[in-house]
C-alpha cells in the first residue's frame, strides 16, 4: 500500500468522524455505500498481493479472516455507541464520545492484529493491502447495528438529506 492510499483512507476516516460527530440524517446510502466501496477496493488490493503457494495462502487467509472477524466485531460495538434520534420528523444519528473511544480501540486492535499476523509469517503486502477491506467491514458492522436500531424506531429515514441538513442548520441559527 502506498502513501497516497494511506492518506486517502485517513482522510476518509476523519471525514466520517467529523460528519457523524455533528450528526447526520439517517440515509441508507451514507451508511452502506462507503463500506461497500472500501470492501471492494480492499478485496481488489488483497487479490493482487496474494502469493502462490498453499501454505502461504492458508496463513494469509487465516490472518485476514481473523482480521475480518475483529473488524466486524469492532464495528458492531461501535454501532452500539451511536446515538439514534428524531429531528424534525426524520431519523438522525450521531457519534458520541464513546464512539470515538471505540474507534481508537478498533484501530489499536487492527495494528496488534497486523503485527501478530506478520509475526506468524503472513505476507506483508497482503496485510497492508487489507486496510481498506477491514475498514469497510468495520463500517458495515456499524451500519448494520445503526440501521437495525433506526428501523426499530418506526420513524422514517431522511428522504432529502440536503433539505434535512439545511433545516437543522436553520433551527440551530434561530435557537
Amino acid at each position: 500500500m502506498n502513501l497516497t492510499t494511506i492518506l486517502l483512507i485517513a482522510a476518509a476516516i476523519v471525514y466520517v468522524l467529523i460528519r457523524r460527530l455533528t450528526g447526520e440524517p439517517f440515509d441508507v446510502r451514507h451508511l452502506v455505500v462507503p463500506p461497500v466501496l472500501l470492501i471492494a477496493l480492499g478485496g481488489y488490493q488483497v487479490s493482487h498481493t496474494l502469493q502462490s503457494g498453499l501454505s502461504h495462502a492458508v496463513r494469509d487467509g487465516v490472518v485476514l479472516g481473523a482480521g475480518a472477524v475483529l473488524a466486524v466485531a469492532g464495528g458492531i460495538v461501535r454501532g452500539l455507541t451511536v446515538r439514534v434520534f428524531v429531528r424534525q420528523g426524520s431519523l438522525w444519528y450521531r457519534y458520541t464520545a464513546w464512539t470515538v473511544v471505540v474507534w481508537v480501540a478498533v484501530i489499536g486492535v487492527r495494528f496488534a492484529e497486523s503485527s501478530a499476523g506478520l509475526a506468524l509469517g503472513a505476507d506483508t503486502a497482503a496485510v497492508a493491502a487489507a486496510l481498506p477491506l477491514m475498514l469497510g467491514l468495520s463500517l458495515l458492522g456499524e451500519a448494520t447495528v445503526i440501521a437495525r436500531r433506526g428501523i426499530a424506531t418506526g420513524v422514517p429515514f431522511a428522504t432529502n438529506v440536503r433539505a434535512a441538513r439545511r433545516a437543522a442548520r436553520h433551527d440551530l441559527i434561530s435557537s
